[in-house]
């Protein structure tokens, strides 16, 4: 095959690269699934003997009985699955997106199937991206040369790592999808996973060095890294953008220095900006170099580190007596040098000033992340002197952390964790990291940001799947309330005024759960709901005395099957056999007292209120500016609250009942946070004890300049602020 080709290779080509590369795959295969189901086998014999009750030890051993017959089918059957998609990404990409990297939706699709199937999916889809995520970190730099090789394959599309045909993703994907057909329950499942991880997909340091060779040999050569192309268009497109703009967060920097340039020196005092006298020395001098004024900062930026703010207070405290001390150290060094600070360099200076003292006021991000985030003051107003354009490029490096760091910081809530995997944590970690390193320059912040965003995508990919959960729990709860105030709802129409305490025992502990779980998985129109309705009539009916012999005797006939239809009823609900059986002996007192012509002992049905928690009442509520903003929340949108406790709390609005008026929050981990009804929101809100935090999806930087344009604005007499 030619070498070092950079054009797209030939179909011709790329079937041969194919036959090697699947070569390579195929005998890992064979080596390490013979070696998987081996442990498989051994591991439902240990969990057999380890069980706790003959249903799960028969389970397990079922499942061994069958993993023994269909071994060899399952094991071609997925190395048929990987070999499918390793062909199709290199002979037909488009057929693989479909097959391969479609997104499936299984969390909640079958609206009409019981919590307990949809909570069994999710576990298993858990499962495998516990198994993918752990792969991915243990060969992530093995993942990256692969991905550098094999992204040139497909022209015209940024593939991603967990797109390649030899990922742990779509690995296990492949094992997900051949166990589709698996008899077993979900515990069985899960031990197909956790072994797959162990044996499997740890092994992949031994394939993925011969895969890497196979494509070098090809002519293969990385191509660059999607983030920097990626950059690269921000950046063209910033380029290709109108240049004069009435946006004050378009103009950042230009806009921002026209105003500063026609403050007076009284507008600057009440602003907190320091005296302009720095700039005012000899124009002979010659200008500062920026080697002077970092090292300025470099100093002050030590005293800092070695003694930083604690808490809210003393960040204020220490930044507003940073201001002074900088322009003061930089008059000093100026003039024993004898030269004069240009004029913009002070404006940059102020500008990071004003700032930094934006960030201790922006009511979205909490106190104690406030106070991570400036000690960043100084190194951000080093790379602002070394290199302008960070007030100017939405997309340089340093915005782009900093941007980060403040979006992770305004979703969390203070719960007392500070660990080192704790959002705090690993944001101290990269504040840590930019300190530690005073002549850092820009590479460091981008290789903090990039090890940032990849633990913030982690952290949101679990996230939504406890998200998804919750919802989907959420749903269930609801679906199950409407059916039980249904349920409710029949029987005060089917039951006469006053009926026999045993009957009354077997409505209200077992029926009436019988007819709900029928009518959440059946329906209203199903021949099941039909029967069981039917089978309630028949036993209010089998306790009605008769007076006619001829009569007792064909309701005595009947009892015997009316009986088998309510044994099964407990059964489909699986309910106590002891606690059963006493309830069919007193039914049968029951019995026998009717057939004799008597009335059996009599008492007032009255089921509990099941109804959802709405209700009428909301018509009632005020209907006032706060509501309305209640009801224009958005999923997704956050609100921070305080507790009768005086504790705050965040969290993002991730379930809205369209039937019980009931709003659910989560944290940035998907936890739920808090449930509460529309009016208790709007309470919160009119008694100002809770903000809809509309900035949040507005990068800070962004916020900050805004801020600062507009506070400008307002001090240059004459100046108009744009619509």
């Amino acid at each position: 095959m030619s070498q070092l080709t950079n054009n797209p290779l030939t179909l011709a080509q790329k079937r041969q690269l194919h036959a090697q590369f699947s070569e390579h795959l195929r005998r890992w295969m064979e080596a390490s699934m013979g070696d998987f189901f081996q442990h498989l086998d051994e591991l439902f014999f240990s969990l057999a003997e380890q069980a706790v009750s003959d249903s799960v030890q028969r389970s397990f051993i079922d499942a061994i009985r069958e993993l023994r017959q269909s071994q060899e089918h399952l094991d071609q059957h997925y190395q048929h699955r990987v070999i499918l998609a390793s062909e199709q990404f290199f002979l037909d990409f488009k057929s693989y997106q479909q097959e391969f990297l479609r997104t499936r939706i299984r969390i909640g699709e079958d609206q009409d199937s019981m919590e307990l199937i949809n909570q069994d999916v999710l576990e298993e889809d858990l499962a495998v991206m516990r198994v993918t995520h752990h792969a991915e970190n243990r060969h992530l730099s093995r993942l990256k040369a692969l991905h550098g090789l094999l992204a040139g394959l497909v022209p015209g599309k940024s593939l991603k790592r967990a797109e390649l045909p030899v990922s742990p993703g779509i690995l296990s994907n492949a094992l997900q999808h051949v166990l589709q057909e698996w008899p077993g329950d979900l515990q069985t499942k899960l031990s197909f996973y956790e072994l797959f991880g162990k044996h499997c997909l740890s092994g992949l340091d031994s394939l993925y060095p011969d895969l890497i060779l196979v494509l070098e040999k090809a002519g293969l050569r990385p191509v660059r890294k999607p983030a920097v192309r990626q950059q690269q268009r921000v950046k063209q497109a910033a380029a290709k953008a109108p240049q004069h703009s009435s946006n004050p967060e378009e103009s950042t920097l230009f806009g921002i220095v026209a105003l500063m340039r026609q403050l007076q020196e009284e507008q600057r005092e009440s602003l907190g900006l320091p005296s302009q006298k720095i700039a005012n020395f000899p124009e002979d001098w010659p200008v500062a170099t920026v080697e002077t004024i970092t090292g300025v900062i470099g100093i002050l930026q030590s005293e800092l580190s070695m003694n930083p703010p604690q808490d809210i207070r003393q960040a204020r405290v220490t930044q507003s007596a940073l201001k002074g001390q900088l322009i003061a150290a930089l008059g000093k060094t100026v003039a024993d040098q004898q030269v004069r600070l240009q004029r913009l360099d002070q404006h940059i200076i102020d500008v990071v000033n004003m700032l930094f003292e934006y960030i201790l006021d922006d009511p979205v991000i909490p106190a104690q992340m406030k106070v991570l985030l400036v000690r960043l003051q100084m190194p951000v107003l080093r790379i602002s002197v070394e290199d302008k354009t960070f007030l100017t490029d939405r997309s340089h490096p340093v915005r782009d952390l900093l941007n980060n760091l403040a979006s992770a910081a305004a979703r969390w809530a203070d719960e007392g964790d500070y660990s080192s995997g704790s959002i705090y944590g690993r944001i101290e970690q990269a504040v840590q990291r930019i300190l530690n390193a005073p002549e850092g320059n820009v590479d460091l912040w981008i290789e903090v940001n990039k090890e940032f965003e990849v633990y913030v995508l982690n952290e949101e990919r679990g996230a939504r799947v406890a998200e998804e959960r919750l919802a989907q729990v959420a749903k269930g709860k609801e679906r199950l309330s409407l059916a039980r105030h249904a349920v409710d709802g029949y029987l005060a129409k089917l039951l006469p005024a006053a009926i026999p305490a045993a009957v009354y025992q077997i409505i209200d502990e077992v029926w009436r759960d019988v007819m709900t779980l029928i009518l959440l998985r059946e329906g209203e129109d199903s021949k099941e709901w039909k029967e069981s309705v039917q089978i309630l009539e028949r036993l209010i009916d089998s306790v009605v005395p008769r007076a006619e012999p001829e009569a007792r005797q064909a309701q005595m006939a009947k009892i015997p099957v009316l009986l088998a239809d309510l044994r099964r009823g407990f059964a489909s609900i699986s309910y106590d056999s002891g606690r059963a059986s006493m309830m069919f002996k007193q039914l049968q007192h029951c019995h026998v007292t009717s057939l004799r012509g008597l009335q059996p002992a009599t008492m007032k049905y009255t089921p509990e209120d099941h109804s959802p928690a709405a209700g009428e009442e909301l018509r009632d509520i005020l209907n006032d500016e706060f509501m309305q903003q209640v009801n224009q929340l958005k999923l997704g949108q956050w609100i921070a609250w305080s507790t009768a406790a005086g504790k705050e709390l965040r969290g993002k609005l991730s379930w809205r009942s369209e039937v019980t008026d009931l709003l659910m929050f989560v944290d940035l981990r998907g936890r739920r946070v808090a449930e509460m009804s529309s009016s208790e929101l709007a309470d919160l809100l009119r008694g100002g004890r809770a903000t809809v935090l509309t900035s949040m999806d507005c990068p800070m930087i962004e916020r900050a300049l805004a801020a600062i344009y507009k506070a400008l604005s307002q001090k240059v007499p004459g100046h108009v602020l744009p619509a």
